[in-house]
């Protein structure tokens, strides 16, 4: 039971760990040819949230940038709480914001779309929220190996479905 929870658990993983370069770092766009670099960055706290806060009540770019943003990170979180020896709160966290400083750093050092402060706080909340549910469901399970079992249960059939729903989506112009 334990080595199919193992491939489950960290094939999962996997899959998550490439979408997300491939979603942060775009593979699909970065050795295009005649591609346009360009960098932009906002350094000001709250600015790009502030000015998505005045729009439309219509699911938008904002909404999906917002909220994706949020919610990208929230397996995160739960990874890290999962495969981390230590489990202390706040060095998970300062793990999450290491990791969202370092991709905003890449986009903008490549082009790869903006460097946002807003990005590096929404990333940062979705982190946390996903280290809190990993700690939830340690307390639910009453331990780690029944929380470890539920989360990949959950990563499976949760995560395989968008895993599979993204690379439709963003390679469906591919012909293999």
């Amino acid at each position: 039971m334990k080595t199919i929870r193992a491939i489950l658990f960290y094939g999962v993983a996997a899959f998550y760990v490439f979408m997300m370069f491939d979603l942060f770092f775009r593979f699909s766009y970065i050795f295009e040819v005649d591609r346009i670099v360009t960098r932009s960055y906002n350094l000001i706290p709250f600015q790009t949230i502030w000015e998505y806060g005045y729009r439309d009540s219509r699911l938008s770019f904002a909404d999906v940038n917002l909220y994706g943003n949020v919610m990208a990170f929230v397996p995160y979180g739960i990874y890290l709480g999962v495969i981390k020896k230590r489990k202390e709160f706040a060095r998970g966290l300062l793990v999450v914001l290491a990791t969202s400083i370092a991709i905003e750093a890449i986009q903008f050092a490549f082009g790869l779309g903006a460097c946002d402060i807003d990005d590096v706080i929404l990333n940062t909340l979705g982190g946390a929220l996903g280290l809190v549910l990993y700690r939830l469901a340690r307390k639910i399970c009453k331990g780690e190996d029944r929380a470890k079992t539920v989360i990949t249960a959950v990563a499976f059939f949760v995560g395989v479905p968008i895993i599979v729903w993204y690379f439709a989506t963003v390679y469906n112009h591919l012909r293999l």
